[in-house]
């Protein structure tokens, strides 16, 4: 196989975030896109150059070597068990699903299936600042790390809430709130750079009576190092301010990675740091497709596998237990 006949189940906001993605895309081609609203299916459609269709079904008689399911976490199993048996390829947005269990599932079918790839499309393990971040930290330019901030306030969007009856304010389909849902993007960067997580504390908080789950988390993640790292993540009600997306404190330094993407390094030099990078949040949905297309194409290793997103899933689950019991909650 030369090249990637691609189909898209599910063409809602994120889908569209990753047409976007996939336009940078070498060897891939997008020929379906499903959803079972036409009209949303023909948008995407059009975008793409690819057909438009309401079914799995329909994506391969259309003909595809792997389908991108973009849908509302509580169908991921569903349609991941339909794809997988269909024998092609399978990218899943993330959170894996909104249960453990259910990503346990969901594991144990791909298992099944180990000569299809199956990635999880965590954009933040992409993510050009983070990966300068990281790049940095382990060539020592700020010593050891000592503790560590990710800290995430975005607000109410039509793109992604566009109305009060919207799944993402659903307990039953988004399975939780912000912590599972954006949170995940600024807790993987977290794990990749301080390792994983022991235990959390939370105190979390509901600021939108239409959003069942938590639309606040303030709390510590004490890591399997012995490094406490703060996770901060709310869905505001009004205007928000541009504080740092990620704080890494070493014994000789710190490196901030701003909202606006900037990366700037404090190493004593220059007391207003200095900046030794840029990158875009939206170039990290370039690295997911690129990661998939070399995988299935090549065979080359993806940079993480999917049961590693198993660690944000249990993750937010501890974080929103922790702010029942108002207790330490061990993640695993």
């Amino acid at each position: 196989m030369k090249n990637l006949r691609l189909g898209l189940v599910g063409c809602g906001a994120i889908a569209q975030w990753h047409v976007e993605a996939l336009q940078a895309a070498e060897r891939t081609t997008v020929t379906a896109c499903v959803d079972v609203l036409p009209e949303k299916a023909e948008k995407v459609a059009a975008m793409t150059g690819g057909t438009a269709g309401a079914s799995i079904s329909d994506a391969l008689n259309i003909g595809v070597d792997a389908l991108a399911i973009l849908v509302p976490h509580h169908l991921h199993e569903q349609l991941v068990t339909e794809a997988f048996a269909a024998g092609v390829h399978v990218a899943l947005e993330k959170p894996m699903a909104p249960s453990v269990d259910a990503c346990e599932r969901i594991l144990a079918i791909a298992d099944q299936h180990r000569d299809q790839v199956f990635i999880l499309t965590e954009n933040a393990q992409y993510w050009p600042e983070v990966l300068m971040a990281q790049e940095l930290i382990n060539n020592g330019a700020i010593g050891e790390l000592v503790t560590a901030r990710s800290w995430h306030n975005f607000g109410i969007t039509k793109e992604f809430y566009p109305s009060d009856q919207a799944w993402r304010f659903q307990q039953t389909a988004a399975g939780g709130g912000v912590a599972l849902d954006t949170g995940s993007h600024w807790l993987r960067p977290l794990r990749m750079i301080l390792g994983e997580i022991d235990e959390v504390v939370a105190i979390t908080g509901r600021l939108w009576e239409k959003m069942e789950g938590e639309s606040m988390v303030r709390s510590l993640c004490l890591f399997e190092s012995g490094v406490v790292a703060s996770f901060d993540v709310m869905l505001a009600t009004g205007a928000v301010g541009l504080q740092p997306h990620f704080q890494f404190t070493g014994t000789s330094g710190e490196i901030v990675v701003s909202a606006l993407g900037e990366v700037r390094l404090f190493d004593g030099k220059d007391w207003s740091g200095t900046v030794v990078g840029h990158g875009s949040y939206m170039d990290s949905y370039k690295g997911v497709w690129r990661d998939f297309e070399s995988a299935v194409l090549d065979g080359t290793p993806l940079a993480a596998d999917a049961r590693y997103s198993l660690g944000e899933v249990r993750a937010a689950n501890a974080i929103v237990r922790s702010g029942q019991t108002k207790k330490w909650e061990k993640v695993w």
